[in-house]
């Protein structure tokens, strides 16, 4: 009996350390299991009993329903949800489960506890993202979208290219000037852009891990904004805001 629960428990192992580096996460803890009516997109969908989900951890390309104006890749990542969730998938609840649309916030995953959120990112076929308070797994999400930025695929077979205006960004820049005040931390870049760290995630970050950016390249990614009447000789226009450290890093020119 002994000798059977340490073979289990080293096939786990392995299975944890082959899904990992081949960039699939495997669950934490148990899941409950849904039926799917439809696929809206590549990183939403809704169960038979009426609820809408929201992926966790993973923002894919936007499909224009209207206009059929789709972003590159927008159809390949519905068409990749709806393959890896079948019939019915299996979630788990993410620590804020809803988000201010209604939709329930989940993290999905196959049969095999495999996560889909990793899947879509390592094919390259969506952006990582961090919003707190729903970080986990956030570690193997980064390592999955790695693998895909690495082998060039998907999204990542031309370098981002940061464009003003709303909408989820990823923008390479130059931090200029850092400063704060009630609104939170402000990185100015070389761009017409600027980054905010808002008040409510400050803690995050340390005040030295922030001026310690100062004049360096980073990637930051999120939601951007315009600004409405600013002033352009005194602000930038367009607003990104990061949540947590894992959206904004250092980066060197040959990155």
């Amino acid at each position: 009996m002994l000798i059977q629960k340490k073979r289990q428990a080293l096939l786990a192992l392995f299975l944890c350390l082959s899904s990992s580096s081949y960039g699939q996460c495997l669950a934490q803890g148990d899941l409950q299991v849904a039926q799917v009516q439809r696929i809206v997109d590549g990183d939403t969908l809704h169960l038979s009993d009426g609820r809408k989900v929201r992926l966790v951890g993973v923002n894919t390309p936007e499909l224009d329903h209207e206009n059929g104006r789709h972003e590159a890749f927008a159809l390949e990542a519905k068409q990749r949800l709806s393959s890896l969730a079948g019939d019915q998938v299996y979630w788990q609840s993410a620590q804020e489960s809803e988000d201010r649309y209604g939709r329930k916030l989940y993290y999905l995953f196959t049969k095999d506890r495999e996560s889909i959120a990793s899947q879509l990112l390592s094919d390259g076929l969506g952006y990582r993202i961090a919003v707190p308070p729903n970080i986990r797994y956030q570690d193997c999400f980064a390592k999955s979208e790695q693998i895909a930025r690495e082998a060039k695929r998907g999204l990542w077979q031309h370098p981002t290219q940061w464009q003003p205006q709303a909408g989820f960004a990823v923008a390479r820049s130059k931090l200029t000037s850092i400063t704060h005040n009630r609104g939170g931390w402000w990185l100015e870049t070389s761009q017409d852009l600027v980054i905010n760290i808002p008040r409510y995630a400050e803690h995050y970050w340390s005040e030295k891990d922030i001026y310690f950016l100062q004049g360096k390249s980073v990637e930051a990614r999120g939601w951007q904004y315009q600004r409405k009447n600013h002033r352009k000789d005194r602000f930038k226009s367009v607003v990104l805001t990061v949540k947590h450290p894992q959206d904004l890093r250092r980066i060197e020119s040959s990155d």
